[in-house]
């Protein structure tokens, strides 16, 4: 194990999908002013990729709606309509905080329940929905593989009654088959 998978912590063990879904969703959160990572959240992040968007079947802007006590974070928009680009300025930036290098997935060493996300200017607390989704994710993955954005929506998929899968029965998903599909190795 290297320093940066150390320093990682739970993220070492994600692809790069991945970890940008749960970098995305902690920016939501950082940007909405949260302290806690919530499963809605990282359900949103999700689907905001084009793999989970294909397998869900639905636009982003549907989960997102689906979603209301989820983080969208309004920074974007409201310098926008001061005809400030958010993005622009990111990428001008000398480190990009949407870095997954930059960010760290871990658990506290006297709080071996509680999984927490930082990154630049930010530490959130996984609720208990988010972290059942990252540790069934985590231990769903298969030895010597890397958790997967599939993996995180198996996590997701793993308890119905969580705010993120009972959003997911308010879309016309086919859930049998997204489940099919994501738990078929």
């Amino acid at each position: 194990m290297t320093t940066l998978d150390i320093r990682a912590g739970l993220l070492a063990r994600f692809d790069d999908g991945a970890r940008r879904a749960i970098v995305r969703a902690g920016l939501l959160a950082r940007e909405a002013g949260r302290d806690r990572l919530d499963d809605e959240t990282l359900l949103v992040a999700l689907s905001t990729s084009a793999h989970v968007t294909a397998r869900l079947g639905v636009p982003a802007g549907a989960v997102r709606d689906a979603c209301p006590g989820a983080a969208t974070g309004r920074d974007r928009e409201l310098l926008a309509t001061l005809g400030i680009d958010l993005d622009r300025i990111r990428d001008r930036l000398p480190a990009r905080i949407d870095d997954p290098a930059r960010w760290r997935l871990h658990r506290p060493a006297l709080l071996p329940l509680r999984i927490r996300l930082s990154g630049p200017g930010v530490s959130l607390v996984l609720t208990e929905a988010a972290r059942k989704a990252v540790e069934v994710a985590v231990h769903l993955r298969g030895y010597g593989t890397p958790v997967t954005e599939d993996g995180l929506l198996r996590g997701i998929l793993a308890d119905h009654r969580t705010p993120s899968g009972r959003a997911l029965t308010r879309l016309p998903i086919d859930l049998p088959r997204l489940s099919a599909a994501v738990f078929t190795r």
